[in-house]
């Protein structure tokens, strides 16, 4: 069980049991964290304990072994069901025949408790037996169009010559990297093209070409190259719909004024996979990302027009890092991976 070791500060209100220099300098910087937290929107409403309230209560079959397993009275789990209820706003928890059940709200609240609560217990382990743990860590965000290839050699190569950087890829953020960026939920986001904006800078790291991917059975296989218009009766299948810079509505099918007919949003590559493979219709991926599905030797990709349609991908960063930074360091890497591996590829 994790515990936290609070006090009391202004009107009762708990805070950080922490050991403070009594320096007017130290207890002015104390001051101004404290009201800065009690100011932030992004502040989270529920605390530690309320998580690990709610991951008591989706196991316990009744309330009270829930409060055991707490080590708290059920009166006291009750009321601390309460206030985290005034905090959120929702109803979290309601009795189906005597036995606590948590409602919609409650059940999204706990996805997240369990992932933080194991998180925690993980970090906890690597401290206490020692482990070397990273001093930077960097998330990544990609756009929906990019594959992982890149992804292993990267970390063995950061391994070796920046042992202290961590690395964690952030797969819920596809929609809208640069936003994520901007919001700091990750630290580098992989763009099919730069991104103008007065907040990020750009790092192009190689180009790729973007095909058509359908089954090799399909007549259109065999043709040199495919047009838009080529494209406009077959069903289309996509992982999103909306205009995403450097994307094939973008590219391909705004400057021409059409679109496909029929388009079926599938949200994920293995998903518009799947579904181009079962022949639902076909896709526009970029050659790197199209290449690991290949080898079954059922699908096939088409050049889209006569010369080509190529895009560069670019690492995007917070301009505060784009000078010197982990992130800055792993954009340097990653760019130094994917040509080496681009050209081995050529």
């Amino acid at each position: 069980m994790h515990s936290v070791a609070v006090g009391h500060g202004w009107f009762g209100a708990p805070t950080p049991d922490v050991a403070c220099d009594p320096t007017p300098v130290r207890v002015s910087v104390i001051f101004k964290l404290f009201i800065n937290r009690l100011n932030s929107s992004q502040v989270p409403k529920l605390e530690l304990r309320h998580l690990q309230m709610l991951a008591a209560l989706a196991t316990a079959p009744s309330l009270g072994q829930a409060a055991d397993r707490l080590s708290i009275t059920p009166s006291a789990l009750t009321h601390r069901v309460r206030e985290a209820e005034r905090r959120i706003a929702a109803p979290l928890l309601v009795r189906d025949r005597g036995r606590p059940r948590l409602t919609g709200a409650g059940l999204r609240l706990l996805d997240a408790a369990e992932r933080c609560l194991r998180e925690l217990d993980l970090a906890e382990a690597d401290v206490a037996q020692g482990r070397s743990v990273a001093v930077d860590l960097v998330r990544i965000g990609a756009s929906t169009l990019s594959g992982y290839e890149w992804l292993p050699e990267l970390l063995r190569r950061l391994a070796v010559t920046q042992p202290t950087i961590e690395v964690e890829v952030a797969l819920d953020v596809s929609l809208d990297p640069v936003g994520a960026l901007r919001e700091r939920r990750i630290d580098l986001a992989i763009m099919p093209a730069p991104v103008r904006l007065a907040a990020v800078r750009s790092q192009q790291l190689f180009r790729d070409e973007m095909v058509a991917v359908l089954p090799a059975s399909h007549p259109r296989s065999r043709q040199p190259y495919l047009e838009a218009e080529d494209l406009i009766d077959e069903p289309y299948v996509a992982d999103v719909t909306s205009t995403e810079t450097g994307r094939e509505f973008e590219r391909l099918f705004e400057p021409r004024g059409i679109r496909p007919k029929r388009v079926r949003r599938a949200g994920h590559t293995e998903a518009v996979i799947a579904l181009v493979r079962a022949g639902f219709g076909l896709t526009i991926l970029t050659r790197r990302t199209a290449a690991p599905y290949l080898a079954a030797g059922d699908l096939a990709t088409v050049r889209l027009t006569r010369r080509g349609l190529y895009l560069d991908w670019h690492a995007v960063l917070r301009a505060t890092d784009f000078k010197a930074s982990a992130a800055r360091t792993v954009a340097r890497t990653l760019a130094e991976t994917t040509r080496g591996s681009h050209r081995a590829a050529r």
